[in-house]
């Protein structure tokens, strides 16, 4: 059996979908915002808008080349964004966020079977990310690399080290999945709160006046948990 039999079966047969259900849709750009934290639920808003444009631009952008194409996703089932990274410049903070989506695919089957997979219909009507996906020739996590071609390869398609890659990528999906929440409005308040605790801790001159003062211990906490600042953030 030539190699991309072998690389062809290890998706369709071995694999069951570990990189389609969920497709993970991935995206890392950076934000900003002035004049410290006031007017943050302008702010929230803003990025929950920047949230949804992100996954509206993977929905419309993986379709088949069929025409009329078809797309490969509906909503995500999980969002993960998460604050990779803050600057600060006088009264602006530089927020570089990575955006992660759990999409599932609407071609795959319950068993995890890709239903426009060329080896399935003779021909590839999916889109290029997808066409490219498991490419042996693609650089460690560069575009079209696969944990688990690239260890099937460098085993010499040893089963015991692809079923190990396989259970690898299926551990790293589900910690990203249950990390996530269900809805982008959640995912961007789940922002907020992460560039709130920053500015605590590193830049309280841009926390607005009235939240700069320390509340007192039976105080609702201010970064809106709903608990006491005693039994919030007040915890020493």
């Amino acid at each position: 059996m030539e190699r991309a039999a072998q690389l062809s079966k290890i998706c369709v047969d071995f694999c069951g979908g570990k990189c389609c259900e969920p497709w993970w849709g991935i995206i890392l750009y950076t934000i900003t915002k002035s004049g410290g934290l006031s007017r943050l639920n302008d702010f929230k808003r803003e990025v929950h808008r920047g949230i949804e444009s992100r996954v509206e631009r993977i929905r419309t952008r993986y379709v088949t080349s069929e025409k009329p194409p078809r797309l490969l996703f509906g909503e995500p089932e999980r969002y993960n964004v998460t604050v990779e990274k803050c600057a600060v410049a006088g009264d602006t903070l530089r927020i570089e966020l990575r955006a992660m989506f759990a999409f599932k695919c609407l071609f795959l089957s319950t068993d995890g079977r890709c239903q426009i997979h060329p080896s399935l219909l003779g021909s590839d009507i999916r889109p290029p990310h997808c066409a490219r996906l498991g490419s042996p020739e693609a650089e460690a996590m560069g575009e079209g690399y696969c944990r688990i071609i690239d260890r099937a390869v460098r085993s010499s398609m040893d089963e015991g080290e692809v079923a190990s890659a396989i259970e690898m990528e299926s551990a790293v999906s589900r910690k990203h999945y249950d990390e996530g929440c269900a809805a982008s409005g959640e995912a961007a308040e789940r922002v907020i709160a992460s560039i709130r605790r920053y500015c605590e801790e590193h830049a309280p001159h841009l926390l607005p006046v009235t939240e700069a003062k320390k509340p007192g211990r039976n105080d609702p906490c201010h970064c809106g948990s709903g608990l006491k600042f005693k039994k919030c953030h007040g915890q020493s």
